[in-house]
């Protein structure tokens, strides 16, 4: 059996916002002012709320990493898995009412539209050849906790909801490496990246 032949791939992921606030290494944050936009457009806005409003942050991580991805010699599946957390750090103002409102996230891939809503990683030599990833709401990954699964909106995929301080939720991003298989590497190789777009809103609590 031929030794596996290893290519070396990245996954920056993150959020988006019109202004975006960095936190500490390694976490962006989103507040109501500023729910969207691209991770790596980095900037600082401060200003005190008025009071009553709400003010919240939510921490995502700036870059999720698939480090070196290998090259199956059987055509089987082969996942790798890498975890990321999104977290609600702070959460104050008066006019919030945790009894019948969240705070509800979304997450899309940057390109994502109605007719093809999946999340890629592209070569960055060659950004028409891609690989594709799946976005789970859990550290164990299954069809249950699949964001795709469900309906996808304008924001994208709900990926999770908060109304208390420092509720949090571990998810994963996981890669078949089985789409390598049977591919000539000296047309693949390189550095691969995309973004997951990340969006903040504070809804109204729907009935179940």
């Amino acid at each position: 059996m031929k030794a596996k032949t290893i290519i070396s791939i990245a996954l920056a992921a993150a959020m988006a916002a019109t202004s975006i606030i960095s936190v500490s290494a390694g976490t962006i944050e989103l507040t109501p002012d500023n729910n969207s936009g691209n991770t790596e457009v980095k900037a600082h806005i401060s200003g005190a709320p008025t009071p009553g409003d709400v003010s919240y942050i939510i921490t995502i991580p700036d870059v999720v990493d698939f480090g070196e991805l290998t090259q199956p010699a059987e055509n089987t599946d082969s996942f790798k898995d890498v975890p990321f957390t999104v977290k609600l750090t702070e959460l104050s103002g008066t006019s919030f009412d945790p009894d019948a409102q969240q705070i509800s996230v979304y997450v899309k891939d940057q390109n994502a539209t109605t007719d093809d809503s999946e999340f890629y990683i592209a070569n960055k030599t060659n950004p028409s050849i891609k690989l594709g990833y799946e976005v789970f709401r859990s550290s164990t990954p299954s069809m249950d906790n699949k964001v795709s699964a469900d309906s996808f909106k304008t924001a994208g995929y709900f990926y999770t909801s908060f109304t208390v301080k420092d509720e949090f939720l571990d998810g994963t991003l996981r890669l078949n490496q089985n789409q390598l298989y049977g591919r000539d590497l000296a047309d693949i190789v390189g550095e691969y990246s995309g973004y997951m777009v990340f969006t903040s809103f504070i809804e109204n609590q729907t009935q179940p």
